[in-house]
């Protein structure tokens, strides 16, 4: 099978994070959507990770310690990219 006969890589359905509420019931309050082709999830990917690697130089380099706020962004932007991946990662390999 060739390249352009291929179906588009894109987003694979249901992968939630940032969990909420009560930790023992793991309610996800976010998903990724699915369908979304692989380049724009790239590029979002890359978008959510910019912000977290800046913050995590400025502190490794002691400009700006990572805590309180700056710490809760490389978090949540973390966490979003992986659930990017995972989603990508989730439609390369169906359960």
């Amino acid at each position: 099978m060739s390249t352009s006969d291929s179906p588009p890589i894109t987003t694979a359905h249901g992968v939630v994070f940032h969990c909420t509420g009560d930790a023992h019931q793991q309610r996800g309050l976010f998903c990724v959507a699915d369908g979304v082709p692989l380049a724009d999830a790239l590029t979002s990917i890359s978008d959510l990770l910019a912000p977290a690697r800046a913050a995590v130089y400025a502190a490794a380099m002691g400009e700006q310690a990572l805590a309180g706020d700056s710490a809760w962004l490389v978090h949540h932007s973390l966490d979003s990219a992986k659930a990017v991946v995972d989603a990508l990662i989730g439609a390369l390999n169906p359960p």
